[in-house]
C-alpha cells in the first residue's frame, strides 16, 4: 500500500493491501470492462452488429476487407455496379473492356488515364502511375487503392469541367427530359453522367432541354442525351461531396 496515496502498488494483492479477495469472475469482469474502455475489448459478437444500409435499392456491396472505403463510397459502388458489374469477390477490379480497353472497378478508358496524366499518348504508363505501384495494366488490374486513386482523380477532374461549362451551377433544380418527365439535377447525378459521356455532352443536353427541347436529335445525340439522363435520375438520391471543394493535391502528381 501507497501510503500516499491509500493505494496499493503494482504487483500488491488485494490480501496484501489489507483489503478483502474479490472472486475472480469479478476479476475478469473488471479486466474486459477495463480492456473495452481502452480501446482493446473483445469485438461485439456478429449478431449485434447492423449492416450498412443500401443508399440506394441495387447498390452494389461494400468492398472487400483491407479496401479503404472513400467518402463517396455509396456514389462510386453505383458507378462500379453500372460499368463493370461490380458484384461479389472481386468487385470488378480485374474488368476488362477488350473494345474500349477500358479498365477496372471504374471502366476508366485510355483517353480517360491519359487526361489524367496516369498514360502516355502512346499508351505507356508514367511516372504517376508508377508512383501509386502501376506500371502495367496488369499491376492496375490487381491494385485496389490504385483504382481508387484513379478514380478519384477522374471524379475531381469532372467537377473541374462541369464547373467550367456551368453545369454544376444547375444542381439543385430540374429540366424537362426526353419522355417529358422531371429531370432532377443534383451533383451526385451531373458527376455521374460525365463520367458516363463527358462533361461537354452533359452540358449539350441541358443546353438542349433547357432551350430548344423541341429541336429535332439524329439518332447519336438521341442516344448520348438518354445515357446522360439515365445517370441524372439513377443517381439523384445519392449524397455526393464536391471534392474540388478542397481538392487534395494527388501525391504522385
Amino acid at each position: 500500500m501507497d501510503p500516499a496515496t491509500g493505494i496499493a502498488r503494482p504487483g500488491t494483492s488485494a490480501k496484501a493491501a489489507g483489503k478483502p479477495q474479490r472472486p475472480a469472475k469479478a476479476d475478469g469482469f473488471k479486466q474486459a470492462m477495463a480492456r473495452a474502455m481502452d480501446g482493446a475489448g473483445p469485438p461485439a459478437p456478429a449478431a449485434q452488429l447492423r449492416p450498412r444500409p443500401a443508399s440506394l435499392a441495387g447498390a452494389a456491396p461494400a468492398a472487400p476487407a483491407g479496401r479503404p472505403r472513400p467518402a463517396d463510397a455509396a456514389f462510386r459502388d453505383r458507378i462500379a455496379l453500372l460499368e463493370s458489374n461490380a458484384r461479389g469477390p472481386g468487385q470488378g477490379l480485374a474488368a476488362r473492356n477488350p473494345g474500349s480497353g477500358a479498365l477496372g472497378r471504374y471502366q476508366l478508358t485510355p483517353q480517360a488515364l491519359q487526361d489524367l496524366g496516369w498514360q502516355d499518348a502512346g499508351g505507356a504508363w508514367t511516372r504517376v502511375a508508377a508512383g501509386h505501384g502501376v506500371r502495367s495494366a496488369a499491376d492496375f488490374l490487381a491494385a485496389p487503392a490504385a483504382q481508387e486513386a484513379a478514380m478519384a482523380a477522374y471524379l475531381r477532374r469532372a467537377e473541374q469541367q462541369l464547373g467550367r461549362n456551368g453545369s454544376l451551377a444547375r444542381s439543385g433544380g430540374a429540366v424537362s427530359g426526353l419522355d417529358g418527365q422531371a429531370v432532377p439535377l443534383t451533383e451526385a447525378g451531373l458527376v455521374a453522367a460525365a463520367h458516363r459521356r463527358g462533361a461537354a455532352s452533359v452540358a449539350r443536353y441541358l443546353q438542349h432541354r433547357s432551350t430548344t427541347p423541341e429541336a429535332p436529335l439524329s439518332p447519336a445525340q438521341r442516344s448520348s442525351f438518354a445515357a446522360v439522363e439515365r445517370r441524372l435520375r439513377d443517381f439523384a438520391a445519392l449524397p455526393y461531396a464536391l471534392a474540388t471543394r478542397a481538392a487534395p493535391r494527388d501525391p504522385a502528381g
